[in-house]
């Protein structure tokens, strides 16, 4: 047994649609490790997902019961139909190709999404997550004390600002609200405040990990590339970069904002207000304290 003590571990989930499956193998293999326990869990869109699957199944089976969580929900998310299942391959005989670039039925759809709104083309507003989401106890994560800390970010439609959502307030609308991307999904409505992907405002937040919980570790699971080595040239390309640009803008923002207070902390060693939170440095970190400096 290893005589080191138990890490506290915060843990925040960048947004991505269905590339947050990169995630789960992140967290997969994060949870066969032993020595720490997962105090918080910050979430945006398909983070947010993945935060209140893992909280749920730590909170119900610890590591082991997450793991199985989180690989039951996206093997039920692949089984959604895709656009390679309804659109033909370009050239007959071709076997199906996962890339959108050409997808006659994602360009479609992609159309139709800057003539028409959801409040059109999605009258029941349906979303096929719901379902998918039946399956966390948010009772149990909003009354039982030893779960851990989730945090998940949504965008008020009506100010503009971020809003944090916590245990307490946690449900299904929450986590749908923090995923729904305003030209595929109406917005959601919560407590009379109607609600837009966090992505926009807080992707995600890193704040509350280290003002409402006591890790010592921060690990960023990011999704989104800040660097690109090419300047884009098609129509796809641009779209696709000014995407990772604004999703990736709050998350620079509150990465300077920790290099700053690392930085006051080095030079007032002994002043108690502040605590050093270690985080992975991962080459999104790396690169946004980079720009933080360079300023």
């Amino acid at each position: 047994m290893s005589n080191y003590p138990i890490r506290r571990l915060a843990i925040a989930l960048q947004g991505g649609g269905s590339h947050g499956a990169f995630t789960w193998g992140v967290l997969d293999r994060l949870l066969q490790e032993p020595g720490f326990e997962i105090v918080g869990i910050s979430g945006t869109s398909a983070g947010a997902m993945n935060a209140g699957i893992l909280a749920d199944g730590l909170r119900r089976g610890g590591a082991a019961e997450a793991r199985k969580a989180l690989a039951h929900y996206w093997y039920d998310v692949g089984r959604f139909p895709g656009y390679a299942t309804v659109a033909p391959p370009a050239v007959p005989g071709a076997p199906p190709t996962w890339n959108l670039e050409r997808n006659p039925v994602f360009l479609w759809q992609e159309m139709l999404t800057r003539i028409w709104s959801p409040y059109e083309t999605n009258l029941l507003n349906y979303n096929p997550l719901r379902s998918l989401l039946a399956r966390i106890d948010f009772d149990g994560l909003r009354q039982d004390v030893r779960a851990p800390r989730v945090f998940i970010c949504a965008t008020n439609v009506r100010t503009g600002l971020r809003r944090v959502f916590e245990n307490q307030e946690l449900s299904a609308d929450v986590l749908l609200a923090s995923a729904a991307l305003p030209q595929v999904y109406q917005a959601v409505e919560i407590d009379g405040e109607y609600y837009w992907d966090g992505g926009y405002t807080g992707n995600p937040a890193l704040a509350p990990l280290y003002l409402s919980t006591q890790a010592s570790d921060l690990i960023v699971v990011g999704i989104n590339p800040i660097v690109r080595s090419e300047v884009p040239r098609t129509a796809r390309a641009i779209t696709d970069r000014i995407g990772e640009i604004s999703f990736n803008s709050t998350f620079m923002g509150e990465v300077a904002a920790i290099a700053f207070f690392e930085e006051l902390m080095q030079s007032r060693p002994a002043d108690r207000r502040f605590r050093r939170l270690l985080s992975t440095a991962s080459a999104t970190m790396r690169s946004a304290r980079s720009a933080h400096r360079a300023r």
